[in-house]
């Protein structure tokens, strides 16, 4: 066996403070990738290698060459013609041969002619593995990119935690690492609980053994897998079942590292409280797992996950039975006070609770949203219920807000306005409007089910968006404190998801909006702006970017925009779609934004025939697409007819407006679904 081929273990192993469980998988997966790139600079091969992390530390290991694979550099020397003179080697080329540590004789000419040179091959230096690795690991470290740090201590060192130890071998050998101004060593510890103490570790192929003797689970899948194994065994138990929450899971899979489920109980009578407010004080607050029965309902008992086997499991039950019991006893208390009065009673106090310094009162918000929809009444297809239940949902959307639950769960605000309001008996419609306000919030998030939600929705984020453009709150860069481009996106999804806005575009309900609020007309186009942006880089995702760009380009509504961005996207693949194009480039580089303009006595039959085509093409309804691209395909001929034919720019100004007018007429019906100058 080649040296080259030889292997040793590896284990890198840099132990913190708890580090959030948010960011533990990312910072692994990063430290894994850095170490990886850095081996394979560093001509280290790497067989097998994985990565492991807790709370703890952030662990890299595997398998590495003994030594780095022989690489050699070529160096480009004199050119051929000054490098011998006579036959013998010149100064210049005795110069080069001393630089680069090699004989005159062997070197080598490279290149023909002119352009010969000399040129020597110089084998890189073979380093072991123990000398390159603690360059590699160090490199790797400090580039880690963090989403926060802190400084510890006196130095200037930062890490996302304060570094108490690092390990690092190779094989059985220790390796001379510094970490964050912390040697390394051959000890590790085990979880807070069970093994404080530091633990040797003898060598690398040792070192998950030592890790089980310190009840430490370096991979995450395993962590999850046995809160979910052992959480549903202990769920049977009492005839019950656990719906794992992912994120939960995950969350709690980064908060241990050795996991200890455990089964805990709350009082019957807990359970007359919303379901709501309860999964909420478990998961968000404590994070607990609900236990449900066979059909579904909640059982009064969670689940908990303890770090580490430990002693006294009961008195570790009773605590944290304890702290859910005082908890739920608040909520339930919060409760009962807001079920006191209905929930219309507190509508009077949104005028004094602040929205935003710069735009007021929510009671302000209300009174903006509530004269756009006056203003625009005839917009919307609501019969006298929907407007009267949209009406109702306007005044009782915030309630909840100044609610003690939702002041205590702010996680919850929509989903108590919504259980307040169905508790008072308002109408469902109502009662869905005021659950689905917040939504969707994210691409991907459910959008609401009723108009009269859907409109509530869009409404309160055209507000918020317009408001927000015209307070100079526009996000920058990566910085978006006040949300405005979640906002925008939910604008964009409403009108594009859902029926509401019909054939009336985002950019005409922004200007409206500036008009009626007495606001720069800058602020409706900076709102459409930015709801532009962000439905084109959700639907980048999936669809060419320039296809996206085009088709939200045309002032047409957005409910078929999906729909016609599939479409365009496979006419672009029809073989008459380079035709199509290269005419309407013509004819658009031609009428410079001049205005269509309509007449009925063209002289030439080249004109008689290109009014024709832009009259049936005005005719065809907005949802026949096909019809009007086989119209166009048939009209390539009569536009270029035309142009063989008639002289444009006609000396005679009268001719020139009326055929530059008429070009205007085919380009706009021509760029009916899509801005075809943004496409190749």
């Amino acid at each position: 066996m080649g040296k080259q081929t030889e292997q040793d273990g590896l284990v890198f192993e840099v132990g913190v403070e708890e580090i959030p469980s948010q960011y533990l998988t990312e910072l692994a997966e990063e430290l894994f990738a850095r170490v990886m790139a850095e081996l394979s600079g560093a001509r280290l091969a790497a067989f097998d290698m994985k990565w492991g992390a807790t709370p703890r530390r952030l662990v890299v290991m595997g398998q590495v060459a003994r030594w780095q694979a022989p690489e050699a550099e070529r160096v480009k020397g004199p050119a051929l013609t000054v490098a011998y003179r006579d036959g013998q080697p010149s100064p210049a080329l005795r110069g080069f041969a001393k630089r680069v540590g090699v004989e005159p004789s062997a070197l080598t000419v490279e290149g023909v002619g002119a352009k010969a040179y000399v040129a020597a091959v110089i084998a890189k230096p073979v380093q072991s593995a123990g000398e390159v690795l603690p360059r590699v690991l160090e490199s790797a470290f400090s580039n880690l990119s963090l989403p926060r740090s802190m400084r510890w201590g006196t130095g200037d060192i930062r890490f996302i935690r304060p570094v108490r130890w690092c390990l690092a071998l190779l094989g059985d050998q220790p390796l001379a690492v510094t970490i964050a101004g912390i040697a390394s060593g051959t000890v590790t510890y085990g979880n807070r609980t069970d093994h404080p103490q530091a633990i040797r570790v003898p060598s690398a192929a040792q070192y998950l053994s030592t890790m089980a003797e310190g009840r430490v689970v370096l991979d995450p899948l395993e962590r999850a897998e046995a809160i979910r194994r052992q959480g549903g065994e202990l769920a049977e138990e009492i005839a019950g079942l656990v719906p794992f929450d992912e994120q939960l899971l995950a969350e709690v899979t980064n908060l241990v590292e050795w996991p200890t489920p455990f089964l805990g109980r709350f009082d019957d009578h807990f359970l007359n409280i919303p379901e709501a407010i309860l999964v909420t004080s478990m998961k968000v607050h404590q994070r607990y797992f609900p236990v449900r029965g066979k059909d579904g309902r909640l059982l009064p008992a969670f689940l908990g996950v303890r770090n580490g086997q430990g002693r006294a499991l009961e008195q570790v039950r009773a605590g944290n039975e304890k702290v859910l019991r005082a908890r739920l006893a608040d909520a339930d208390y919060f409760y009962r006070q807001d079920i006191s009065q209905p929930l219309a009673a507190r509508r009077p106090l949104l005028d004094a609770v602040v929205f935003h310094a710069r735009l007021g009162t929510y009671g302000d918000k209300i009174g903006r949203v509530a004269a756009l929809f006056d203003g625009t009444r005839e917009w919307w297809a609501f019969d006298s219920r929907q407007e009267a239940a949209w009406r109702r949902g306007l005044e009782l959307f915030k309630c909840d807000l100044v609610s003690q639950v939702v002041q205590e769960f702010p996680e919850l605000q929509g989903e108590m306005g919504a259980i307040y309001a169905e508790r008072d008996g308002e109408a469902a419609e109502v009662v869905a409007a005021i659950r689905d306000q917040y939504h969707p919030g994210f691409p991907g998030d459910r959008i609401p089910a009723q108009p009269v939600g859907q409109l509530l929705g869009l409404l309160d984020r055209i507000d918020t968006v317009v408001m927000g453009m015209a307070a100079d709150l526009r996000p920058t860069g990566s910085e978006d404190p006040f949300g405005m481009r979640r906002y925008a996106l939910a604008i964009g999804r409403l009108a594009m998801e859902t029926p509401i806005l019909g054939s009336r575009s985002v950019a005409q309900l922004t200007r409206h909006a500036a008009r009626l609020w007495n606001l720069p007309e800058q602020a409706g186009e900076a709102a459409t702006a930015l709801v532009q942006t962000r439905l084109e880089n959700m639907l980048a995702v999936q669809y060419p970017v320039e296809v996206v760009r085009a088709v939200l380009a045309v002032a047409e509504g957005w409910t078929s925009l999906e729909e016609r961005i599939i479409w365009v996207h496979g006419l672009r693949q029809d073989p008459d779609y380079a035709g199509f194009l290269a005419a309407f480039k013509r004819m658009w580089r031609v009428i410079d934004n001049a205005a269509p303009t309509y007449a009925s006595d063209y002289p030439l039959g080249a004109e008689q025939s290109l009014a024709a085509i832009a009259d049936e093409l005005e005719t065809i309804g907005h949802a026949a697409r096909e019809q009007w691209w086989d119209r166009v395909r048939a009209s390539l001929p009569v536009v270029n007819r035309f142009f063989e034919d008639v002289l444009v720019m006609d000396p005679d100004l009268g001719l020139r407006q009326r055929r530059v007018g008429l070009l205007a007429r085919c380009c706009r019906a021509y760029r009916r679904y899509f801005a075809a100058e943004q496409l190749s």
